[in-house]
């Protein structure tokens, strides 16, 4: 089941728009689909996408901020995956993201920021939300921010 949010509104004075997609080495593999799906997304609304890498979704939040600080963009996404173990690391590297991604997105509230990370007990639930046949969360994140660009 996908809950993702039905946007009813015509995306306005998108194209020509240029996104930050900062994304993770850590579950690199796994978040390939989603990658191409927004890339492929915003391709299609004629905006233009840069790619950067950092490790893991701890340094997403570093990442986004040291670029912001340099160049210009209307909108980013940051993407990442946590899988849960045997120990307290899924929970303390789920909550420090979460909050230092929520605090950037308010230093740079002139820029859109979708918090693309997702998070899950396990390699299948991984894979039901990012195959664009099933959840599709790649495409998800990109309407979000797409939207949010637009308003």
């Amino acid at each position: 089941m996908n809950n993702a949010p039905s946007f009813d509104t015509e995306l306005k004075n998108i194209a020509n728009k240029k996104i930050l997609v900062v994304t993770t080495a850590w579950n690199k593999d796994f978040l390939a689909p989603a990658v191409k799906e927004i890339t492929q997304h915003a391709k299609a609304e004629e905006i233009d996408v840069s790619l950067k890498f950092c490790p893991g979704s701890l340094e997403l939040a570093a990442t986004i901020k040291r670029t912001l600080k340099g160049a210009q963009y209307d909108g980013v996404i940051a993407l990442g995956l946590v899988i849960k173990g045997d120990t307290p690391h899924f929970k303390l590297v789920s909550r420090q993201t979460f909050h230092d991604l929520g605090k950037v997105a308010l230093d740079f509230e002139t820029t859109p920021l979708v918090n693309g990370v997702l998070t899950v007990d396990n390699k299948v639930q991984a894979e039901e939300r990012i195959n664009p046949e099933k959840m599709n969360k790649g495409r998800e994140f990109s309407s979000s921010l797409f939207q949010m660009m637009s308003s």
